[in-house]
């Protein structure tokens, strides 16, 4: 392309080689070819044509007859009445000058022509403007389009000269006098399409760093800030410097940069000036400030990067781990950033990271490991699955303070070792409680009650520790958190309800920061489901699956758990065996501690209900073990051998379920829970063998569900009807039964893919399929399916025999079926078009003996 530069008139100064906007063009001509000349405002940045404008409308005017008078600051206003008084740079005035001037137009005794920055700070130059501005448009300048400047170029534009105009207001961000400086770079020479752009931009870099170093000191420093940080730097900058540096054709209006000019600004920003901008808090990205000093150490970028790593730990964990991975860049000591680091990977969830980081400290042999590093190794170990390892961190490190040695007692009692207070210690006393230290304590004295005769206190405590952990905003590690140890103990005492306040507390209250939410999401499911609240189950499973946060080995087995006795309490037959398979990955990797005995008791009775016992036998010794080791808690054993005596029904051993009763038995004398399965246990018993005694089978089931196994409750009751023959017996049972677990099941829409963190969340049900049969006469017909019969038909679902018979006559009637075969085949048709063909076959004992 090539610059035009003709003019039509030589008296008058050629505006040709001034890039402006083409309705600036239009009014220009307008004014010049006027019968008589009117007040005018010409308006514009810094470079933008003010003064050649001016002085073009000057030597019109002279050339047209008229005796125009130039005024400038300092100058007498002598023009004659009536005269043009043109005013170059107005914004320069003194107010005493200006409101002379403004006198006169007001008047009609002067006819003002003036150029001036835009948004003049003068409320006086601001009036005058405005009086000007009444009788025509102003002359804006300062930003230009593609046609303007194909206009001001000359000739036919080709495409590859379209492109090269594009490019060059993108560099220029539309600045007048930046695009005009890119075309006299360009040359005057047709536009082929390879002309280097780059080159014509570092080629304005100087041009621009002078204009900058030109500006007041804190506006260059506001515009130098907003090239290097500009979302960080507009929500600081000040109106009036934003203002300065557009009216300096330096910025867009509003502070935002141009590229042409962050590019010059980046690339001669000396290393003084950039960390006078950062410590001045100007620039808040300390990694950009990092990257800019090409990545060369620097002590004081170092410090500044771990106090705003430091900063941002709690609330974006991830920019936090950005920063302290720049300060290590910058010079941080790498022992002093391990731990600081480790911690960001635990808040993200990343927990090998922060295995990886902590052991880099404890890998010193020279000096004792900190107490926090301990804390981070052993809560590691912990989410790993293996408390066993995480009590031997603290047993190696030996830690003195009063919060770490709570820590390492539930590591310990975890694991099933000796209460670690038994080891003398020269542990400082705490002078000033804190909500952090003290809900420590609390904790140790809850979970050593909770391993003694009478737990009671426990759960207090251990209430009061959750609640005061969440006060204290702590996020740091530990092996489990008070709000789970609370809610355990809550339920190996039969109070499930407690177990849910605790856990909603801690939810609601954020206990433990971002890496505790799915634990505390994952045991409030669980809750759910022993509370016969399966939509609450669901909506916490589906929280954690979509969260985006992987899952630990310990919280992957607890979810499968929860998924397991979720399918295998409201789920169909087919169901189970899939979550199953899915499951045994995490029973392989998971290492038994006290915490997990609720979970394995899940496992167990499912994988004895798929005939899959053997493949947990490992698992469950592991626990026997370690609850002999703790001298067999009363507490904490029952539930376990609860979950045991199931499987030993659905096996059909009668030895192993004896063993289990006895257990039970035993343990009744310390535990109120204990007690009452232990009593529920001896009635199951008796159902099997045939005794059936109606008002001992409702009391025993009543009290199962008041502990939070209403499930079992339910089963027991059912098996009571499915053993007597007595009309008013079998629907006084089944009707209990229906009340304790109702055959309903939380309708969800499925979400639009499957999230990527595994199988946490349950497959939706949906309700899309229109059947000509009920609900329960689909149940019913897939129980057909499976070849029960009426008595075994009414025991799954809650209902008589002769009821399963009319609903099958009822079935045969809506299908037109003519035969048993034709029966069959328009059952498996009909449920085979419904995605929820499958009945509920909840757990059916099988003979014993």
């Amino acid at each position: 392309m090539s610059i035009s530069t003709t003019s039509s008139d030589p008296a008058i100064p050629d505006l040709g080689g001034v890039l402006l906007p083409r309705v600036a063009r239009t009014l220009i001509t307008a004014y010049v070819d006027a019968a008589d000349p009117a007040p005018l405002a010409v308006v514009g940045t810094a470079g933008a044509g003010k003064s050649r404008v001016l002085r073009h409308l000057f030597a019109a005017l002279r050339a047209s007859g008229a005796a125009p008078t130039a005024l400038v600051a300092g100058a007498e206003m002598d023009a004659a009445p009536g005269g043009v008084i043109v005013v170059d740079d107005a914004h320069l005035l003194d107010d005493a000058l200006l409101t002379a001037l403004s006198a006169r137009l007001r008047e009609g005794t002067a006819t003002v022509l003036l150029s001036t920055r835009p948004d003049p700070e003068s409320p006086v130059l601001r009036a005058l403007l405005e009086d000007v501005e009444r009788h025509q448009p102003p002359v804006l300048l300062g930003h230009v389009s593609a046609s303007d400047v194909a206009t001001f170029v000359g000739g036919t534009p080709t495409p590859a000269s379209r492109a090269c105009i594009g490019a060059m207001l993108e560099m220029t961000g539309g600045l007048a006098w930046l695009t005009a400086e890119a075309l006299v770079l360009h040359g005057d020479v047709a536009c082929d399409g390879r002309c280097d752009h780059e080159e014509i931009s570092r080629s304005l870099f100087d041009l621009v760093s002078h204009r900058i170093d030109s500006l007041d000191a804190s506006v260059r420093r506001q515009v130098e800030a907003l090239c290097l940080d500009e979302r960080g730097a507009l929500e600081n900058a000040s109106g009036p410097a934003c203002a300065a540096g557009y009216d300096a054709g330096l910025l867009q209006r509003g502070g935002r940069t141009v590229p042409v000019v962050r590019d010059a600004v980046r690339a001669h920003l000396t290393a003084e000036r950039l960390l006078e901008l950062y410590f001045a808090r100007l620039v808040q990205d300390a990694a950009s400030v990092q990257a800019l000093l090409g990545g060369a150490t620097d002590a004081r970028v170092a410090s500044a990067l771990l106090v705003d790593g430091d900063r941002e730990l709690s609330r974006d964990p991830a920019k936090a781990a950005e920063l302290y991975r720049a300060a290590e860049t910058a010079g941080a000591d790498a022992d002093v950033l391990a731990l600081r680091r480790a911690r960001a990977a635990w808040a993200l969830g990343d927990i090998d990271a922060a295995g990886a980081f902590v052991d880099v400290l404890l890998r010193r042999a020279d000096e004792a490991p900190d107490e926090e590093a301990l804390d981070m190794a052993a809560a590691v170990w912990a989410m790993r699955g293996d408390l066993d390892l995480g009590s031997q961190v603290y047993r190696g490190g030996q830690p003195r303070t009063p919060e770490s040695r709570a820590k390492w007692l539930v590591a310990a009692t975890a694991a099933g070792h000796p209460d670690p207070a038994a080891e003398p210690t020269s542990a400082p006393a705490r002078s000033i409680p804190t909500a952090h230290g003290v809900s420590l304590e609390l904790l140790s004295r809850g979970l050593r009650a909770s391993l003694g005769a009478d737990a009671h206190a426990g759960v207090s405590d251990l209430v009061r520790a959750s609640e005061m952990y969440t006060a204290s905003g702590s996020d740091a590690p530990l092996p489990e958190l008070p709000a789970v140890l609370a809610a355990l103990v809550a339920l190996h005492r039969g109070e499930p309800v407690v177990a849910q306040t605790a856990l909603d507390a801690a939810i609601a209250g954020e206990q433990g920061g971002a890496w505790a939410r799915p634990r505390l999401l994952l045991w409030r499911a669980w809750v759910a489901v022993q509370l016969e609240h399966p939509a609450e189950a669901e909506a916490a499973l589906h929280t954690v699956a979509t969260s985006g946060r992987p899952l630990s080995p310990r919280d992957r087995f607890l979810a499968d758990a929860v998924e397991l006795g979720f399918t295998r309490r409201h789920g169909q037959p087919s169901e189970l065996a899939p979550v199953w398979q899915r499951a045994q990955g995490s029973l392989l990797r998971a290492q038994i501690d006290l915490f997990t005995l609720i979970p394995l008791g899940e496992f167990a009775v499912s994988a004895a209900r798929l005939g899959e016992f053997a493949s947990v036998r490992p698992q469950v010794a592991q626990a026997e073990r370690l609850l002999e080791g703790l001298g067999q808690p009363a507490l904490w054993a029952a539930p376990l051998q609860w979950s045991l005596l199931q499987a030993s029904i659905l096996l059909g051993s009668p030895e192993e379920l004896t063993v289990h009763a006895r257990a039970l038995r035993a343990a009744a004398e310390h535990s109120a829970l204990a007690a009452r399965l232990a009593h529920a246990g001896r009635v199951w018993t008796e159902v099997l063998t045939g005794e059936v005694d109606v008002d001992a089978i409702e009391d025993a089931a009543a009290g199962l569900a008041a502990a939070g196994f209403a499930w079992d409750g339910a089963r027991l009751a059912s098996h009571g009807a499915s053993k007597s023959s007595d009309r008013r017996v079998i629907a006084r049972l089944l009707a209990c039964a229906r009340q304790l677990h109702p055959r309903e099941r939380a309708e969800t829409t499925a979400p639009a893919e499957a999230p990527e963190a595994g199988p946490v969340m349950l497959t939706p049900r949906t309700t899309e399929y229109k059947s000509v049969l009920s609900e329960r006469e689909r149940e019913v017909a897939a129980l057909v399916l499976q070849g029960k019969t009426y008595a075994e038909i009414g025991m799954t679902i809650f209902i008589s025999p002769r009821t399963a018979e009319h609903h099958i006559a009822r079935i045969r009637r809506r299908l037109g079926a003519t035969s048993r075969s034709d029966l069959m085949a328009r059952l498996r048709r009909e449920l085979d078009g419904d995605p929820r063909g499958g009945a509920a076959d909840p757990d059916r004992p099988r003979k014993l003996g």
